[in-house]
């Protein structure tokens, strides 16, 4: 009886393993590079190869769905690896931002003067602190500008230490980037905060 209940449970997952959309798949492959990633003892240094191990794991557990949606090759065609990374990597910041947080730094520290440092002027008119922490910040002219604080840098600590409040005249010092929203269900511009200055 234990052998039958097996062999149906075993049939039922590769039945339900080659049903997946590409959609689902790139959320089950996401799961399981977070959980892989999470248990290993990540550096800058190892981070690449890390993950890389880890996706070929979900790669192998879902090898029907990858190559049903990417192809047989999809290992050693690079163009192809590139997609199913892509794919994967959106679904990851919102299931294990720690690991998210690690690909963004890795972006910043490659690629410092591709994004413009810009700036503006105003007073704090709301500080959010949930998984990251935003805050808002109205211009003289009446302009709002939502921020996130996603990197440690000097003057974090006004925000991390809640130095800060509501009403404060403030010099903000950012950057543009496109980030997942999971909620929506799409990329949106963000203002990630490089520096603040209380007046």
């Amino acid at each position: 009886m234990k052998k039958i209940l097996l062999l149906l449970v075993l049939v039922g997952n590769i039945a339900f393993a080659q049903k997946l959309t590409k959609e689902q798949l790139s959320e089950k492959l996401a799961e399981k590079a977070c959980g892989c990633a999470e248990k290993q003892e990540i550096t800058k240094e190892n981070f690449e190869l890390t993950i890389g191990i880890c996706l070929l794991e979900g790669i192998n557990a879902f090898e029907k769905d990858v190559e049903k949606h990417y192809g047989k090759d999809v290992i050693s065609n690079d163009k192809k690896m590139e997609e199913l990374g892509y794919d994967v990597g959106k679904k990851m910041g919102s299931k294990c931002p720690t690991i998210f947080k690690f690909m963004l730094d890795d972006e910043e520290e490659v690629a410092p003067d591709e994004s413009e440092e810009l700036s503006v002027s105003g007073k704090v008119s709301e500080i959010k602190t949930e998984q990251f922490i935003t805050f808002v910040v109205k211009e003289a002219t009446g302009k709002t500008n939502q921020f996130i604080l996603l990197s440690n840098f000097d003057n974090a600590f006004l925000l991390t230490d809640k130095v800060l409040k509501a009403t404060d005249e403030v010099d903000v010092t950012y950057y543009e980037m496109e980030l997942y929203d999971a909620k929506l269900g799409k990329f949106v511009s963000y203002k990630i905060v490089t520096d603040i200055i209380k007046k």
